[in-house]
């Protein structure tokens, strides 16, 4: 949270926020939100409703059609040639936004789901992160797993340059196995607690990516990283 904090202020962002109250209060003081220029989506049970969703899904657009409508105004014509200043576009030919373009959808993480208080499965902000990506044609900026950056700036705090000497310990197959192979690490081994659901190792949530060991807790785990 603080990471995604940070960037919300680096870069001058005024969420719209699919966030619990509580964690607006507490952990992104500072954090300027009249006029809203993106939208910032975390775990929130409480705005995952019509009204909530609607009004990010309009926002989105608005911002979408800003967008375009700058793009637009950078293209100067000169008799029938158009000069474009492509320092100026907001958009990459693959669709995708360009370093220096601020996003639009920012998600803190996007798990599909989480182990509940009744220690029932319940949904996580992925989906919802998703509907938004597919309704508004915008792509999420991920801060946290399962983020290629997030991995990279994990390993690199604890001062380790090779991400294949560290291995992933986790519950999560998508946030933790696939997010932590995609990056390069040398392992990513899959504890058979928390959100983990059978059948998670068979890699069908993760394209074909399977972890490295399927153990049934930590201590296990522990034990095949140390032999």
């Amino acid at each position: 949270v603080s990471a995604t904090r940070q960037f919300l202020l680096n870069n001058k962002l005024r969420p719209l926020c699919l966030v619990e109250d509580e964690l607006v209060k507490e952990d992104f003081r500072g954090v300027e939100m009249h006029d809203p220029n993106c939208v910032l989506v975390g775990l929130a049970p409480n705005s995952f409703h019509y009204e909530k969703l609607n009004e990010a899904f309009r926002l989105l657009l608005r911002l979408k059609e800003n967008q375009k409508t700058s793009v637009q105004e950078k293209v100067e014509p000169r008799g029938n040639e158009t000069v474009e200043n492509e320092s100026d576009i907001s958009t990459t030919n693959s669709g995708k936004s360009s370093d220096n373009v601020q996003p639009h959808l920012i998600a803190i993480h996007r798990a599909t789901h989480y182990r509940d208080s009744d220690h029932q499965l319940s949904l996580g902000p992925g989906g919802f992160i998703s509907l938004l990506e597919q309704t508004t044609g915008a792509s999420a900026h991920v801060i946290g797993k399962p983020s290629y950056d997030f991995y990279r700036a994990a390993i690199s705090s604890i001062g380790i340059e090779d991400p294949s000497e560290v291995i992933m310990v986790g519950d999560d197959v998508v946030g933790d196995v696939q997010g932590a192979l995609d990056a390069g690490l040398g392992g990513a081994v899959l504890v058979k607690t928390g959100k983990y659901v059978e059948g998670d190792e068979l890699g069908e949530k993760t394209g074909g990516v399977f972890p490295t060991m399927l153990v049934d807790s930590v201590v296990e785990a522990v034990d095949y990283i140390c032999s």
